[in-house]
């Protein structure tokens, strides 16, 4: 029966987004919005300076990965930069992990979240508040203070439950993220693409100029 219903619930999603393919403008506009302050890998400056001669060859390359489901296992590697948070360096639990990615795959990435935010922004709840553009914690914490004085004046009673869930995207089961998106209208090959997305990504610790050649699969 649960798994009934939420075969229904995709049925009425018609909007599918089986059409992925990318324009040489596409490619050529996300080059030149990258920040060119940004590190790791090709400087984005030098990609910006020659975004529209590398756009048609960046795009035949799109449009091999988008229809066939497949990232290159090239772009699944990742270069984490330890970031100290407190005082105490001995303790690995006082680093930020920052994972550096490349950034050939990332113009492909920015392209594929625009495309997927066009459709599912309209299915999202109406008070989420996070990574959903032109809203932060700032005006979710406005919009519950709005909420709370206006219950205080009219006399009602005010509780507040906050929950904070530890390292929660770390905790995300992958397939079951798929299946939502799936129920939401992504279907193939964007669906199997993400799949391989998520697939035996590896990473490396990079510190000054050590980088850790064990790599760490996950």
């Amino acid at each position: 029966m649960f798994f009934g219903e939420k075969q229904q619930r995709a049925v009425r999603y018609a909007d599918r987004l089986s059409n992925n393919e990318l324009t040489e403008s596409e490619v050529a506009n996300v080059l030149k919005s990258l920040d060119p302050n940004k590190a790791g890998g090709i400087p984005n400056r030098l990609l910006q300076n020659v975004s529209t001669e590398i756009a048609p060859s960046l795009c035949k390359l799109f449009n091999l990965s988008l229809p066939q489901g497949v990232v290159p296992s090239e772009w699944k590697l990742a270069n984490l930069s330890p970031i100290l948070k407190t005082d105490d360096q001995t303790l690995s639990s006082n680093y930020r992990p920052i994972s550096l990615l490349n950034t050939i795959s990332k113009v492909l990435e920015r392209r594929v979240f625009n495309h997927c935010s066009m459709h599912l922004e309209p299915q999202i709840y109406h008070l989420q508040h996070g990574f959903m553009k032109g809203r932060s914690t700032v005006t979710q914490l406005v919009e519950v203070y709005d909420d709370i004085v206006n219950s205080v004046a009219s006399g009602k009673e005010v509780d507040v439950l906050y929950l904070d869930l530890a390292k929660a995207f770390d905790k995300v089961p992958h397939n079951l993220l798929l299946l939502k998106l799936q129920l939401h209208g992504i279907t193939d090959p964007l669906l199997l693409w993400m799949q391989s997305y998520l697939s035996d990504r590896k990473q490396r610790v990079v510190l000054m100029s050590w980088r850790v050649l064990l790599l760490i699969g996950y």
